[in-house]
C-alpha cells in the first residue's frame, strides 16, 4: 500500500515537472477568455505553461493584448513572456479567473482617444462593467509610450516599473516609477519620477477620484528643462520636487514644493544652499492642462513663478512668468552667464532686481525690470554704480538704459541691447562728458581703439560697441601712450578720434614725445597693406634727441658674450616684424651739429625690418648754407643689430671755399653716432662753382667723380676724372685727401703737370 502511495506521489511529481516544460496549449482558449474578461479587450496567446512554484499560475508565450477599438488599432502591449497568477477558488468553480499579470519588460501604450477618454479609463470601466475583478498588473524595466489617437508623442518613460493593484469595489492602488524621456533627445541626465496613489471609481453621481503623490528625484536642471523645450536654457544646477494631487481627473488640485540646488550665486538668497519654492495649482488629465504658481511665504519673497502648459504630452504649448521683488542681482547675473550671456567670470555684482518677466515659446522673453542700487565690479577696476537702471525685454532681446557712476565724481550714460538668439549680439553705447581712460576697464568690454593703449588721460564723447567692433566720436586729452620702438611714451595734449568699425581716425592731434612736439593726424585701417597711416608736422627738433627717441627701433644691443663671440643679433621683435606704416613727415627746423635743416617733405614706407624715406626734400636754413638743398630716397635696414642706411639722392648748393658744390650719388653707413661716421662710404659725381682752393688755384667751375670712406680720423676722399676751368685754362686729373686733412690735386694743364695743395675743410684753411 505504501509502495502504491509513493509511486503515485512520484508520478504526480514527474507530471508536475513535465508540465513546467511541455506546452499545455489545450488551456489556451480558456486562459485567453479569462484575460479578455479581466482586461476588457481581445487577447492572443502562443504557448501555455503551468507554474507550480509560489502562487499557482501560468506562463504565456507571445501574448498580444489588443487595444480597445475606441482607442485605436495598435495593440496595448506585446509581451514575449507573460506570467499570470490564478485565483485558486476559481478552479473549484470551473471558471478560470486571473489574480495577477506580470508583463515583465513589456512596452505599453497609454492612448487618449479622439473622444478625450484614456485607454486606462476604458480598462477600469470595462472590468467594473463585466463584474470581474481586475487582476494585479506589473511591469518591470519596461517602456510606457503615449499616443493621441494615431499620433505617438515624443514623450515616453524608460526603465519603467508599474504596479496596478485592485482593491475594494473598483478601486485601484497605483505605484509607478520611470525615467522621463524624449525620442528626440538620446542623452539624459535626470532621475526617476515616482508616483504612488489610488483610483476610486465614480459613485452616487460623483466623478471618479484620483489621489497621487508624485516625486522627482534629484536631476540635472538643464536636462529637465529640455523635457519641456528641447532647446534648453543653459541652466546649471540640481532640481527635485514632490507634489500631492487629488480630485477628479479633469480637476486635480496640486500642492507641492520645488527644490533647486547648486545654481551658482543663489547662495545669496535668504536660504543658502537649497532653494525651496512651494507651489500649488490644477491639472486636467483629459485636456492635458497644467497650471502652477509658487506660494509666497511672505510679501517680501524675492521670487514668484507661474507656469502654464497645455497638450503637455502631445504638442506642448507653454508659458511661464516670474515676479521679482528685490531679488539678488548676483544670482540673476550668474544665471544669465550660464545661459550664454557674454559676462566675464571675474565680474561681481551687487544690488537687487524687481519687476515682471514672462516667457512663451513663440515670443520668447517679455517684461520690464528695474535694477536698484546696482553695482558691477571687475578686479582692480572701479565699480560701476547705478541707483536705478531700466531693463525691458521683448522681440528676442534685452534693452537697458542707465546713468552710472565710475569712481569719484565721474559718470557716463549707457544704453544698449542683448539678443538672446545666436549669434547673441551685444550692443552698448557709452556717452560721457569726462571719464578717465583707465576706468574704461570697469565696463568689461574689449578695449576702445586708442584708449586701450592709453595708460592715463581722459576722454569725452561717445563710443558704441556692437558685434565686436567699436564706433564713435570722442576727444582725448592729457593722454599718455607707450609706443613700442620709442624710448619715451607719446603724450597727447589733445586729439579728436572717430571710430568706424575697424577703422580709427585721429584728427587735430597735438602731442610730444621726449623733447619733440608735433601735430598731425593718424589713421588705423587693419585690413590695409600698411595699417598705420599718418601725417606729422614738427616745429623744432634736435637730431640727437630724435636719435635717442627712435634708438630702440634703430639699434638692438647685444650682451657681452654675444659681442665677444660675434654671435648674430637677436631676431626681430614681434612688434617690429608686424609693423606696416605709410606716412608723411615735415620738420620746420632740424638741428644737426649746429646747422639747421628744413624738411619740407618725406614719405615714410615701413614694412617690418625695412623702412624707406622717399621723396625726401629739405633745405638748409640760416646764414651758414643759404640755398643748400637735399633730395632723394633714404633706405633703413633694421634686420641687424645696428641700422643700415643707404641714401640715393642729390645735395645741391653746399657752400665751400667761396663757392658751391653739388653732389649726386649714393651713400651707405651703419650704426649711429661715431659708428655711422666711421662706416660711411659714398660715391658719385660732383660739380663745383667758383671754388678757391688756394690763392693760386681759383676755379670757375669743376666736375669730378668721387669716392668717400669713413675712418676714425675723418672721411677720406678720392677724386677722379677731374675737369676744372680757371680763366681760359682747362685742368684735368685726379685728387686724394691725406690723413692730416690736406687735399692733393694732381692735374694736367696743356700737357704740363700741376699739383695743387689745399685743406679739405674750410676751417683748416
Amino acid at each position: 500500500m505504501i509502495r502504491k502511495v509513493l509511486l503515485a506521489a512520484a508520478l504526480a511529481a514527474v507530471l508536475a515537472l513535465a508540465a513546467l516544460f511541455l506546452p499545455l496549449d489545450f488551456l489556451r482558449p480558456e486562459v485567453a477568455r479569462a484575460m479578455e474578461r479581466s482586461l476588457g479587450r481581445k487577447v492572443d496567446i502562443g504557448h501555455v505553461h503551468v507554474s507550480l512554484f509560489g502562487i499557482p499560475g501560468l506562463t504565456l508565450d507571445d501574448a498580444v493584448i489588443h487595444e480597445d477599438p475606441r482607442a485605436g488599432i495598435e495593440p496595448f502591449a506585446y509581451v514575449p513572456s507573460l506570467s499570470a497568477g490564478i485565483r485558486v477558488l476559481s478552479l473549484f468553480r470551473r471558471h478560470l479567473d486571473l489574480s495577477s499579470l506580470n508583463l515583465g519588460d513589456a512596452t505599453i501604450n497609454l492612448v487618449k482617444s479622439a473622444s478625450g477618454t484614456w485607454n486606462f479609463q476604458m480598462l477600469l470601466e470595462q472590468a467594473s462593467h463585466n463584474g470581474t475583478a481586475l487582476p494585479e498588473i506589473k511591469i518591470r524595466g519596461g517602456r510606457v509610450n503615449f499616443k493621441f489617437a494615431d499620433t505617438k508623442s515624443v514623450f515616453f518613460f524608460d526603465d519603467a516599473d508599474l504596479n496596478v493593484s485592485p482593491y475594494g469595489r473598483g478601486s485601484v492602488e497605483l505605484r509607478f516609477w520611470g525615467a522621463p524621456s524624449r525620442t528626440d533627445r538620446p542623452a539624459r541626465d535626470f532621475g526617476h519620477l515616482f508616483v504612488r496613489g489610488n483610483w476610486s471609481p465614480a459613485a452616487k453621481g460623483a466623478p471618479p477620484r484620483l489621489d497621487l503623490r508624485v516625486e522627482l528625484e534629484r536631476s540635472g536642471l538643464d536636462e529637465v528643462s529640455r523635457l519641456i523645450d528641447p532647446r534648453g536654457f543653459g541652466l546649471h544646477g540640481i532640481v527635485s520636487f514632490e507634489a500631492e494631487l487629488g480630485g477628479p481627473p479633469t480637476a486635480l488640485q496640486v500642492a507641492g514644493a520645488l527644490h533647486i540646488e547648486d545654481v551658482h550665486r543663489w547662495d545669496r538668497l535668504p536660504r543658502p544652499g537649497r532653494w525651496t519654492l512651494p507651489f500649488q495649482g490644477a491639472l486636467d488629465l483629459i485636456l492635458q492642462r497644467l497650471q502652477l504658481a509658487t506660494v509666497a511665504e511672505s510679501p517680501d519673497t524675492p521670487l514668484a513663478l507661474e507656469f502654464r502648459v497645455s497638450n503637455f504630452l502631445s504638442a506642448p504649448q507653454w508659458d511661464a512668468s516670474a515676479r521679482l521683488n528685490q531679488a539678488p542681482l548676483a544670482a540673476l547675473v550668474e544665471i544669465a552667464r550660464h545661459m550664454g550671456a557674454p559676462i566675464s567670470d571675474q565680474i561681481t555684482a551687487d544690488g537687487s532686481v524687481s519687476g515682471d518677466v514672462g516667457y512663451t515659446e513663440n515670443n520668447g522673453f517679455e517684461g520690464r525690470l528695474e535694477l536698484q542700487d546696482a553695482s558691477l565690479r571687475l578686479p582692480e577696476a572701479e565699480p560701476l554704480r547705478a541707483s536705478s537702471t531700466e531693463v525691458s525685454l521683448g522681440g528676442g532681446a534685452l534693452y537697458f538704459q542707465s546713468s552710472v557712476e565710475i569712481g569719484p565724481k565721474q559718470n557716463a550714460e549707457i544704453e544698449g541691447s542683448y539678443a538672446f538668439a545666436a549669434p547673441r549680439d551685444f550692443d552698448v553705447r557709452i556717452s560721457t562728458r569726462g571719464l578717465n581712460v583707465r576706468d574704461m576697464r570697469s565696463f568689461g568690454l574689449t578695449g576702445i581703439p586708442l584708449l586701450e593703449q592709453t595708460s592715463q588721460g581722459s576722454w569725452r564723447g561717445w563710443a558704441r560697441y556692437r558685434a565686436g567692433d567699436w564706433s564713435g566720436e570722442y576727444d582725448l586729452q592729457n593722454a599718455r601712450i607707450a609706443v613700442e620702438g620709442l624710448a619715451d611714451p607719446v603724450r597727447i595734449q589733445s586729439a579728436s578720434v572717430r571710430l568706424n568699425g575697424k577703422r580709427t581716425i585721429v584728427n587735430r592731434l597735438s602731442a610730444r614725445v621726449g623733447g619733440i612736439a608735433f601735430t598731425g593726424d593718424y589713421q588705423w585701417t587693419p585690413d590695409a597693406p600698411r595699417p598705420h597711416h599718418f601725417h606729422i608736422a614738427i616745429a623744432n627738433a634736435d637730431a640727437a634727441e630724435l636719435a635717442r627717441i627712435v634708438a630702440p627701433t634703430l639699434e638692438r644691443e647685444r650682451g657681452f658674450f654675444a659681442r665677444t663671440l660675434g654671435l648674430a643679433p637677436a631676431p626681430l621683435p614681434q612688434w617690429l616684424k608686424t609693423r606696416r606704416a605709410d606716412g608723411d613727415i615735415s620738420i620746420d627746423a632740424l638741428s644737426i651739429a649746429g646747422a639747421a635743416i628744413h624738411l619740407d617733405h618725406a614719405r615714410l614706407l615701413w614694412d617690418g625690418g625695412f623702412a624707406r624715406l622717399t621723396g625726401l626734400d629739405a633745405h638748409w636754413i640760416g646764414d651758414d648754407a643759404p640755398g643748400a638743398t637735399i633730395s632723394g630716397d633714404l633706405e633703413i635696414g633694421l634686420e641687424d643689430r645696428a641700422p643700415h642706411f643707404k641714401l640715393d639722392g642729390k645735395i645741391s648748393g653746399v657752400p665751400y671755399k667761396g663757392g658751391q658744390i653739388d653732389f649726386e650719388g649714393a651713400m651707405e653707413a651703419e650704426g649711429l653716432g661715431t659708428e655711422f661716421l666711421e662706416t660711411a662710404r659714398a660715391q658719385g659725381r660732383l660739380r663745383a662753382r667758383s671754388i678757391a682752393l688756394a690763392p693760386d688755384a681759383e676755379f670757375r667751375s669743376a666736375a669730378a667723380c668721387f669716392e668717400m670712406l669713413g675712418s676714425p680720423n675723418g672721411p677720406l676722399w678720392k677724386f677722379g676724372s677731374v675737369e676744372a676751368a680757371s680763366g681760359a685754362d682747362l685742368y684735368t686729373g685726379s685728387g686724394v685727401s691725406q690723413p692730416d686733412g690736406k687735399l692733393l690735386l694732381d692735374l694736367n694743364r696743356g700737357g704740363r703737370p700741376v699739383r695743387f695743395v689745399s685743406t679739405l675743410t674750410p676751417a683748416q684753411q
